[in-house]
């Protein structure tokens, strides 16, 4: 078994989201609980379980963070596809399917950046209200701009837009109830940004159960951000943590193609 840890969307080679990439034959063998407890002890945001398969076919991709299996993971997937290009690994040919909904994931290397393309996923659910939404995330009704909303490329998020910046870092989250609600919801936790100016924002991610955990970098939000703004932005995060990153979320032919800066740990 051979891991590696991945930064992914830092502004330099000191930054970015952390994903462990798990790789070798015998995973395969694992099951889903034997995944989960391993990811549970690891000290990374997300682990990546890449499978092989049969060997001619595209490899899969099985994420999960510390308490929860994950449908997808845009920061992990990027890892995955970094080490199987840096280690020429046979069979890789810039693609692979996700492991739970079998979602095709098309990535591009350019130098020292990957970019993966996904289709905007259509997702149905209920929208919490306002009040409901101050409590959960421990702020006051009125530091919330406008009603949230809910988008997708494969993993969805309840997307908040705050009144400014100040507002956004001064968010004290209940995580334990943030989590239970998203997994009545069958949403991917909830994400609160700014709008900085023209397509520059800057966002938080809450779906982690320890506060420690919260994302520097979180691609499907951005992805999900680009399909309800029906716009291609540029997404920053992680500065209040010490660990800037910028994530791209472009619109092409009905894609939406997400990427950054990517360098192993």
């Amino acid at each position: 078994m051979h891991i590696q840890r991945v930064r992914c969307f830092g502004t330099d080679s000191s930054t970015g989201n952390e994903a462990l990439v798990v790789f070798e034959s015998p995973i395969s063998k694992w099951s889903i609980a034997d995944r989960q407890r391993f990811a549970a002890h690891q000290k990374a945001n997300a682990c990546v379980f890449v499978d092989m398969e049969d060997g001619t076919g595209p490899c899969a991709l099985d994420f999960y963070y510390p308490h929860s299996r994950s449908p997808l993971c845009l920061h992990a997937s990027l890892a995955a596809a970094h080490y199987l290009q840096t280690h020429s690994i046979r069979g890789y040919q810039g693609i692979a399917l996700t492991s739970i909904n079998r979602q095709l994931l098309t990535f591009t290397h350019v130098e020292s950046e990957v970019y993966t393309s996904v289709k905007p996923f259509p997702v149905q659910t209920p929208i919490p209200t306002i009040a409901t939404l101050a409590g959960l995330l421990g702020c006051a009704e009125s530091a919330i701009k406008r009603p949230p909303a809910v988008a997708s490329v494969g993993s969805p998020k309840l997307l908040v837009e705050m009144l400014g910046v100040g507002e956004l870092y001064a968010l004290r989250p209940e995580l334990n109830r943030i989590v239970e609600w998203a997994k009545a919801s069958a949403v991917a936790g909830v994400y609160a940004y700014v709008h900085c100016e023209l397509n520059r924002y800057e966002g938080r991610n809450f779906n982690h159960l320890e506060e420690q955990l919260e994302d520097a970098a979180t691609g499907v939000a951005a992805g999900a951000l680009s399909v309800h703004l029906a716009k291609s932005i540029n997404l920053y995060q992680g500065a209040m943590l010490g660990n800037s990153c910028e994530i791209s979320a472009s619109r092409h032919d009905g894609l939406i193609v997400i990427g950054g800066r990517v360098h192993e740990a």
